[in-house]
């Protein structure tokens, strides 16, 4: 593949955006945002693929890990490696090898929604997105918005159910109570993109926070003239936060005992099939968190292209859908966004008391809310 300047590959997107106007609510029209377009069938690009390298995956779900050996296995001679990194990282380390001129991997899996992906490594133009189109009209039509979003998640509160047979709290606001002081825990949302992407958003929800207020207390917030009440609540749920430096530490507190509260990425919610004691929050006013969705790009110019289109197949789980490589993602906490494909949910994630991130606002944003949110870590 011949490598795109990041400002051509801009253009083309653009241009090719304006003309797709909204697109079709049943599917995704793919000729019509793809940078890259190959329409080879799986054993056209097994046959190219086999004279290629190692494929290198950089990736934030340790997930992938199956989807590579059911890869491995359903291709042989064709050899998959896995980096796990976490997304701060993975943008670093993805941005360090375009610019040495040669990419450093092939295909890209990265939580798009705190804008740091869109902005460093979409709009860009280092990374671009594949998407075949008898796989992109069974997916929900935003989804190739100029990424390709293989799955949806929600950054949402967790309780322990170890401590609790039902969640206690109706409310947000009663977070905030003494009796919650150190038994509330949180990744750093400076540290967590999906974290990040929650608080940022929440930011613009002042007006649903204040009405919260209202119904929980009785009586009007009263602010004092310099802050919304989007920020008031986190200086003063802060106060009972632990702070982690991700889910996992999350869900092992929900787990023990040592926390009555968590906000961790849904995906965490198949550990409750494996013992652990924790239960999301679906209700909750004025929401229990943020939708999250991940997405996969390949890097422009990379050297495996066509192990790397092949692996995208495999992954988006084929065109009918069966394909072994999404089967890792079709757990408890991820939804789907294949019509086609059963994700294992029992709530859809519609009905889920959830906001959904504007990322280009937290682009513009992002001086502004990484300052409030440093100053309140500097006080934990």
């Amino acid at each position: 593949m011949e490598k795109i300047s990041g400002r051509v590959a801009a253009l083309i997107l653009a241009i090719a955006l304006a003309l797709s106007g909204c697109g079709d609510a049943a599917g995704t029209e793919i000729k019509n945002i793809n940078v890259i377009t190959d329409n080879s069938t799986p054993k056209e690009l097994y046959e190219k693929a086999l004279k290629e390298d190692t494929l290198v995956v950089y990736t934030v779900s340790t997930r992938v890990v199956d989807t590579k050996e059911a890869f491995e296995k359903a291709y042989p001679g064709l050899f998959v490696e896995v980096r796990d990194l976490r997304s701060p990282n993975l943008i670093e380390e993805v941005e360090k090898g375009d610019g040495s001129g040669t990419p450093v991997c092939d295909v890209v899996l990265c939580n798009d929604n705190s804008g740091e992906f869109k902005s460093r490594l979409v709009d860009t133009g280092i990374v671009v997105p594949f998407l075949p189109e008898d796989i992109g009209i069974h997916m929900e039509a935003d989804t190739a918005n100029g990424m390709v979003s293989f799955l949806n998640e929600a950054e949402i509160l967790f309780y322990s159910a170890k401590e609790y047979s039902e969640c206690p709290i109706e409310n947000i606001w009663e977070l905030t109570e003494e009796k919650y002081k150190d038994r509330v825990y949180m990744p750093n949302p400076l540290r967590s993109f999906s974290t990040y992407a929650f608080c940022a958003s929440s930011l613009d929800h002042s007006a649903q926070f204040e009405d919260a207020y209202e119904a929980y207390a009785g009586e009007k917030l009263k602010l004092n003239g310099t802050e919304n009440a989007a920020e008031y609540f986190w200086k003063k749920v802060s106060e009972n936060i632990i702070f982690t430096n991700s889910s996992d530490e999350v869900t092992e507190a929900l787990n023990d005992g040592k926390a009555d509260f968590g906000w961790c990425v849904s995906s965490k919610l198949r550990l409750a099939g494996v013992g652990y004691s924790l239960a999301p929050v679906y209700k909750l006013t004025p929401f229990s968190g943020c939708r999250t969705s991940y997405a996969v790009m390949m890097t422009n110019g990379c050297k495996n292209e066509n192990s790397a289109k092949l692996f995208i197949r495999f992954l988006l789980g084929e065109k009918d859908g069966q394909g072994a490589g999404l089967k890792p993602f079709c757990t408890a906490g991820t939804w789907s966004v294949r019509g086609d494909v059963p994700d294992g949910n029992d709530v859809p994630l519609s009905d889920i008391d959830l906001i959904t991130p504007n990322q280009q606002k937290l682009i513009d944003d992002k001086e502004k809310s990484v300052a409030f949110w440093t100053d309140i870590l500097k006080g934990n």
